[in-house]
């Protein structure tokens, strides 16, 4: 090989190589100047004790003692620790689903009744799909 092709050779090289960095060292630059900090998050706050759009959300432990809630909500949702002596009533719901601990819950009826949560007294009316996936719940169906 002639000296001449050798420093083309050499120099298409070194042009190569040079571009290489460039092109690697500005994706680093573009990278680190378009650094963005994260989205705020907005978390929606959730409205308790209340039926929104066929939805509730019950939190037990705000409920007072030695009472009774009443509410009438297509799905309904009870969550916490039940203040004891307080009792919620309910009408017919399509899902009913306590995740509380000590609740006591009556529905006039409900077509699916899911209760991971613990130590709940749960009587319902009419024919319900009933899955007790937690621990010491008591679930009774009510005779007309």
């Amino acid at each position: 090989m002639s000296t001449k092709n050798t420093l083309v050779a050499l120099s298409l090289g070194l042009a190569l190589a040079a571009t290489l960095t460039a092109c690697s060292g500005a994706a680093t630059n573009d990278k680190a100047s378009k650094s963005t900090s994260p989205a705020p998050t907005r978390s929606p706050s959730t409205e308790y004790n209340v039926c929104k759009d066929g939805v509730a959300r019950i939190l037990a432990s705000d409920l007072p003692a030695d009472d009774e809630f009443s509410l009438d909500c297509d799905r309904v949702s009870i969550v916490g620790a039940a203040t004891p002596g307080s009792t919620i009533e309910l009408g017919t719901v399509s899902k009913l689903v306590v995740e509380g601990d000590g609740v006591t819950v009556h529905a006039a009826s409900a077509k699916e009744i899911i209760v991971p949560g613990s130590r709940n007294t749960i009587t319902h009316g009419g024919e319900s799909t009933v899955q007790d996936i937690g621990q010491d719940n008591t679930i009774e169906q009510q005779e007309s």
